[in-house]
């Protein structure tokens, strides 16, 4: 309990780094609102301020504090929704804004009851919290909150009037920089005349207060959204797929193995990098001629194994996060540090493009980096040469930023006298080693930081040697050793630190020089931080693909017009690394007005859900550019990825098992076309069984027969299996399962035809039921099956007991018919010859299963 009586509050004490590792956790990933109050009165009458508040989208508060010292390695972006309507019609005004990039980017778009587009763009723009107006209780703005939150991104509700849009021209006349030409007004912006949007970009500029802070002038951009550029992805596909880790979700996957795509292919080695890779897979390409550039790429980089090591293992590493600081420049809270980062990673960057010379360059790896890059480090120059004359270069390999003392004469004399103390210092080390009989440089350290200034460090082995001697003092022990100084030591620092400090109070003027002309070179180190980051994906995919089990391979992408999807020997990239386990891999064919839909069926745990989830994931790596786990791929274009897979209960929204699939496979049935591909596995168990099995038969019916999608369809409702025979395109497979002497052997091998068995009795024996539960249910599954437990000539091949027993239904159905027109006058005798008469028409057709039904009544 912290505080006094009667104001005692429950909590716990941090320090400073646990502090800002605890905010980084509830922003960034747990997802909360956070709020820091500081006590400006004392213990016992306490007066709690707030200080600090942030959320996921706003994150303003808190830079400072959690990411001085820290790259975000991940994308932080808000929305903002305004509702309207057109006629009949629902019209969702939309804003978003990337607090790293500094870009707005607004829609506007009808969609329907279910927010079934709105779903798919959030998927797209992986926002992390969306603003609504407050107050709205009606049907639709529920609907609507369910899908955001379905989504997993914040809701935070504002005021109405901050959807208005009587200042947003203003506003955004202060924070838009515009582009030499361009009217300096954004009246003349055609993304004005997006009247919802713009009041959704009026609530988000209100919110994050981007017009109070100085350093936001004229530093954004504003864009159209392009829809039309990406695959539709629903929540449930990115879900279904294992596209992200889920933190909250238990996962399959132990130790170091990956358990996501994404987790999967993101190698990359530098900040931007990640980002880029987690917006990438949220965006999978509709444009054949860029898909086939970044695979263009791909494939020098998979061919080239020196070039592919060198640039992950050396130059990548070595580049900052330069959006970042493009950012921190543009706000002028860079400092001197930031500008030599950005000077070492320009520095480098010919050394980069040298890896390149030796290379068959492709016309795509030309022009998406080498070209981009040349260009920009002469955009530099001048930068170089300002850091080059105004920062001593020598004192920031050391880690001390100083400006040049050559600018001014009292930094000159500062600069003398604190050499002069240097010198003295490492006159100090090899006393002390001397004193403690140790080596310096090896076992005795002298280091310096910011911080402490000078000071010994010997290792933790070592340590006993300074115990019982007075003129040493210890400052902190950790792993890495005991940090502590002389008498003398103690001295000579602080008489450094000291200097140092009127080196710096000194230096301020020139530093504010610096960083305002830096401030300058915004656009191109930014620019080369967005081209360094499309690099950094390519060697990525290129790593995944060449460190595989089996090296990836370069799907081959046709138009959509080819109407054809076509997998050798696919594996899940995920699954096939696990340890211990030997992948059996199979095949996916698909061929417009050939083969539409595959109706999967076999036992659970049988590798069905696998297979489909397969099929899903490479071709969503396909359309990022990625090369995927097959023998050999042959891929039209998509315009959809759509799943229905194993959806839980969500008690929190209210919504069942069997809710949460309907909503799902509603809004597939809505958005499919002819161009997507739609995997769905287990529909329909949420309710009876006679229900569900009529809903998946409708579905799929409705799927191969009007949509015409290539369809992936894994169910339990063997009746389904049926649909074959009306629907051409509908082919029937199923998973492998062998039984020997009461043992379920599963083969995980796709075959074609329907699985001819249920094996859930003998899971159940293998489970060591007692043998008198096993009796029972044999006995119970014979009496429910309307004719599994009827043996006839014919029943041991599936296709053909089917047609016997669709042969045999017909007949009862007019025998029932005829005996129902019987006139009711007759008498019993007539009626039970006319019965007779009529037993003894349907017999003269000779169906085994109706003389197999009339043999067991007799």
């Amino acid at each position: 309990m912290l505080g006094s009586e009667p104001h005692k509050t429950e909590g716990v004490i941090l320090n400073k780094s646990h502090f800002e590792t605890f905010i980084r956790d509830l922003l960034l990933v747990k997802q909360y609102r956070v709020e820091v109050y500081i006590n400006q009165g004392s213990a016992k009458n306490q007066n709690w301020i707030l200080e600090y508040k942030g959320s996921p989208g706003n994150l303003s508060q808190f830079e400072d504090i959690l990411f001085a010292n820290n790259d975000i390695a991940l994308g932080v972006s808000v929305i903002a929704i305004k509702l309207g309507t057109e006629g009949k019609s629902k019209i969702l005004g939309l804003s978003h804004l990337d607090t790293v990039a500094n870009s707005f980017s607004v829609c506007e778009f009808q969609d329907s009851e279910s927010f079934s587009n709105l779903e798919s763009l959030i998927v797209t723009l992986n926002p992390k919290e969306c603003l609504l107006i407050q107050g709205d209780s009606s049907y639709e703005f529920d609907t609507l909150k369910q899908v955001i939150e379905r989504s997993n991104v914040l809701v935070t509700l504002r005021k109405k009037s901050e959807f208005s849009n009587d200042s947003v021209v203003q506003d955004l006349n202060t924070l838009l920089k515009f582009t030499k030409g361009q009217q300096q007004n954004a009246q003349s912006l055609p993304e004005i005349n997006l009247k919802l949007a713009m009041s959704a970009t009026s609530a988000l500029i209100k919110y994050l207060d981007l017009t109070s802070d100085e350093g936001n002038i004229h530093q954004f951009n504003i864009e159209q959204i392009k829809q039309s550029r990406y695959l539709k992805l629903d929540t449930a596909a990115i879900k279904a797929l294992n596209i992200e880790h889920r933190s909250n979700v238990s996962s399959n996957f132990t130790g170091n193995v990956p358990d996501s795509i994404l987790t999967l292919l993101d190698k990359c080695k530098t900040p931007q990098g990640h980002r880029l890779i987690a917006q990438w897979i949220r965006q999978p390409l509709k444009d054949l001629a860029l898909i086939k550039e970044r695979h263009d790429i791909v494939e020098v980089l998979v061919k080239n194994n020196e070039l592919r090591s060198t640039l992950s293992e050396d130059h990548l590493r070595r580049i900052p996060d330069l959006q970042q600081l493009a950012k921190k420049l543009s706000r002028k809270k860079a400092n001197l540090q930031d500008c030599y980062k950005i000077y070492m990673s320009v520095s480098h960057l010919p050394k980069l493009i040298e890896q390149f010379s030796d290379v068959s360059n492709t016309t795509a790896l030309k022009e998406l980096i080498i070209d981009p890059l040349k260009e920009l480090i002469k955009d530099m120059d001048k930068f170089q040469q300002m850091i080059e004359q105004t920062i001593d270069l020598e004192a920031a390999e050391k880690g001390d930023f100083l400006v040049h003392p050559d600018f001014d004469d009292e930094l000159k004399e500062l600069k003398g006298e604190m050499d002069e103390m240097e010198e003295k210092v490492q006159s100090q080390l090899s006393k002390v080693a001397d004193d403690l009989g140790v080596e310096s440089g090896k076992s005795l350290k002298l280091e310096t930081n910011q911080q402490l200034g000078y000071y010994f460090r010997i290792t933790l082995r070592e340590e006993k040697m300074l115990r019982n001697k007075k003129h040493y003092t210890i400052l902190d022990s950790n792993k890495n050793g005991v940090r502590f100084r002389n008498n003398k030591l103690n001295e000579i620092n602080d008489d450094y630190i000291a200097a140092r400090e009127k080196y710096t109070n000194q230096q301020k003027t020139v530093v504010t020089e610096i960083i305002e002309i830096a401030a300058g070179y915004t656009a191109p180190i930014k620019n080369i931080g967005d081209v360094i980051a499309c690099l950094d994906v390519f060697v990525a995919f290129a790593l995944t693909a060449a460190n595989a089990h089996i090296t990836y391979i370069r799907p081959e992408m046709l138009s959509s017009e080819h109407g054809e999807f076509n997998l050798v020997q696919v594996r899940h990239p995920c699954l096939e690394i696990q340890e211990g386990v030997d992948y059996i891999s199979n095949d996916v064919y698909f061929k417009k007005d050939e083969v539409h839909c595959h109706i999967i069926t076999g036992p659970n745990m049988g590798g069905k859900s696998t297979y489909i989830r397969s099929a899903g994931v490479t071709a969503l790596m396909a359309h990022i550019g990625s090369f995927v786990p097959c023998e050999k791929a042959t891929i039209s274009l998509l315009d959809c990825i759509l799943a229905r897979i194993g959806a839980d209960d969500s008690q929190l929204k209210g919504l069942s098992t069997f809710m949460m699939e309907m909503i799902e496979t509603a809004a597939i049935l809505r958005t499919a076309t002819s161009n997507s591909l739609v995997i769905i596995d287990e529909l329909g168990r949420g309710t009876s069984t006679y229900e569900g099995c009529g809903i998946a038969w409708s579905i799929a019916e409705h799927l191969a027969k009007e949509i015409k999608c290539y369809c992936l369809f894994a169910t339990h409702f063997h009746e389904i299996t049926r649909l074959s025979e009306e629907i051409p395109t509908v082919k029937n497979q199923h998973v492998t399962a062998l039984v020997q002497n009461d043992k379920l052997t599963l083969l995980y091998k796709v075959k074609p035809g329907v699985c001819d068995q249920s094996f859930g009795i003998h899971v159940a024996k293998m489970a060591n039921f007692p043998d008198n539960v096993i009796e029972f249910a044999k006995r119970k599954q014979t009496e429910l099956e309307d004719y599994q437990g009827t043996v006839f000539k014919g029943s041991d091949c599936p296709e053909k007991k089917r047609e016997i027993i669709k042969e045999a239904d017909e007949l009862i159905t007019e025998f029932l018919n005829e005996c129902k027109t019987l006139d009711k006058s007759l008498s019993n005798e007539q009626l039970r010859d006319k019965i007779l008469e009529y037993k003894k028409k349907i017999c003269s057709h000779q169906n085994p299963y109706i003389d197999a039904l009339l043999s067991e009544v007799y």
